[in-house]
């Protein structure tokens, strides 16, 4: 898959995700932290592009996010990873509506990964449909602290009775893939991760990998 062909698919299946879900009656507000956080456009073996402006997060439909992050990059081999980061006042799993789309899914074992700072697990499935394969990997991360479902729906309740106010991300990285490839997207992913997380100041890395 090239890297236009790529990206808009990427964006398209962000999208699907995204709208499946009711928004709340009003705009959700955060602290705002995506303003304030540097993500390279190079790396060791990446090259990336901003390309959060074409998430276009005005319609009502996306009330319940309040800022996109969006990343495309490309290593000299032709790989392609998306980093998306989702601010929003709620999450759900990619499976709900990727599977009401007409794409199968295959649960995969956690995937661990390496930082400068330690290490962490991030949940994998891998997504097909007659056309294509994506492989998505995604983690929440709400003040800094990496969380499973049930920890951020405890939180939110948590912030939502005492009125807090939280920096809450959901992280994924999507890579073009087929189901004989997947090891070896995985691979990449990993040396992707590591590479970002060597050049990100700590401060602002432990939003994105915990700390």
């Amino acid at each position: 898959m090239n890297s236009k062909r790529f990206t808009v698919a990427a964006i398209l299946l962000t999208i699907a995700i995204i709208i499946s879900f009711a928004p709340p009656r009003a705009k959700y507000k955060s602290i705002s932290i995506m303003p304030s956080l540097n993500i390279p456009l190079e790396l060791k073996d990446w090259q990336g592009k901003d390309i959060s402006a074409q998430f276009n997060i005005k319609d009502e439909r996306y009330n319940f996010i309040s800022e996109v992050s969006a990343h495309a990059y490309r290593s000299p081999l032709g790989e392609s990873i998306l980093l998306l980061m989702l601010d929003a006042g709620n999450f759900h799993n990619p499976k709900l509506c990727m599977e009401a789309a007409g794409y199968t899914s295959t649960d995969l074992p956690d995937v661990k990964f390496k930082t400068t700072e330690g290490s962490f697990k991030a949940h994998a499935v891998f997504f097909e449909n007659k056309k294509e394969g994506m492989l998505i990997i995604y983690w929440i991360s709400i003040d800094k602290r990496l969380m499973d479902w049930t920890g951020q729906k405890f939180l939110q309740l948590f912030y939502s009775m005492f009125n807090k106010d939280k920096v809450g991300l959901m992280i994924r990285l999507d890579i073009p893939t087929r189901k004989n490839n997947i090891q070896g997207s995985i691979s990449a992913a990993k040396e992707f991760v590591s590479e970002l997380s060597e050049v990100m100041p700590r401060e602002q890395s432990e939003y994105l990998f915990g700390k």
